[in-house]
């Protein structure tokens, strides 16, 4: 089966740790484990990943330094970003297929993504990045740099950017293309490079940032997943999280999944975007999608335990 498998960023930086690259390479080891196991029984894998932590560092190197190199665009440190990510996850798989004295290709891609300049998320700008400022940093860069910002609660204010819709994936044709030739490849990390398309044809890059779940439901349909997967903390999907009646969800059709997030039953935060993109990719390509937590990817093949959508 060919497997298009979604990790976190938080899978490569917990929230509670400082990210060294040390410790980088240490969770991305574990999940590799996994993945060589799919790998060694059979099935074709393509990787996508978030990357919130590390675009944030990037940008933050940007800023500390902006008085002698001048800072870079957001969608150019997403691709810088795609770009170490994507080494990362390729050497650390590289070695874990060879302690298993498996030979493989394993490629990483720096994907563009194509939004919509009619898409209105671009004027509504939602997505925090960068480090925390002060509220007289915060309007200064408003005032100066055109930044939108906002409050995020005791740690301060924070840039925020668009979140545009996915439309389709530049690179798809050749990540496609290696795939069926056997190889494994990383793709459309951090929700692949932001890019606008003209009339003509031609891209120019945009300062957003895409989700990525929503990003890998593209790729998913693009290389014709039969499994499209996001890992994540949790190891499931549940039903009124953080309350006694929280209920864990095994199993449901992509009708199922609209009618829940039109609930208000699930938690706050990134669940939502997740649940929506896999149940998108179920009902769009066909695909079985799973959500499942980290340590759910070892068990590999059909015995991954989350919660699954499919019609």
């Amino acid at each position: 089966m060919r497997y298009v498998i979604a990790l976190g960023g938080h899978a490569i930086i917990p929230p509670a740790e400082i990210g060294t690259i040390e410790q980088q390479y240490a969770h991305v080891a574990t999940v590799m484990r996994g993945v060589g196991a799919l790998i060694e029984a059979g099935h074709s894998v393509v990787l996508t990943h978030g990357n919130g932590p590390v675009v944030g560092s990037i940008l933050l190197r940007g800023e500390m330094a902006r008085d002698i190199v001048p800072p870079m665009p957001v969608y150019i440190a997403v691709a810088d970003s795609e770009g170490g990510i994507g080494l990362m996850l390729a050497q650390v798989l590289h070695n874990e297929l060879v302690s298993r004295g498996i030979s493989a290709d394993i490629a990483t891609v720096v994907t563009q993504t194509v939004v919509s300049a009619d898409d209105p998320a671009l004027h509504s700008p939602t997505k925090p990045i960068g480090p925390h400022m002060s509220a007289e940093d915060a309007a200064r860069r408003s005032r100066e740099d055109g930044w939108a910002v906002r409050e995020m609660g005791p740690r301060g204010w924070r840039r925020i950017v668009p979140s545009p819709a996915p439309v389709r994936l530049v690179e798809a044709p050749i990540i496609t293309r290696m795939v069926d030739e056997g190889a494994t490849v990383i793709a459309a990390g951090g929700g692949g490079v932001p890019v606008l398309e003209d009339e003509s044809g031609r891209l120019s890059g945009v300062d957003a940032v895409v989700d990525k779940d929503w990003t890998g439901a593209v790729l998913a349909c693009a290389v014709k997943a039969d499994v499209f997967m996001i890992l994540m903390e949790a190891e499931a999907v549940y039903a009124d999280f953080g309350t006694p009646s929280a209920r864990r969800i095994n199993r449901m059709s992509p009708s199922q999944a609209r009618g829940l997030l039109d609930s208000g039953q699930l938690e706050a935060g990134s669940i939502g975007p997740k649940l929506a993109a896999a149940a998108w990719a179920a009902e769009e390509c066909g695909c079985r999608s799973i959500i499942c937590g980290m340590g759910a990817l070892e068990a590999a093949g059909d015995e991954i335990t989350g919660t699954v959508i499919e019609r």
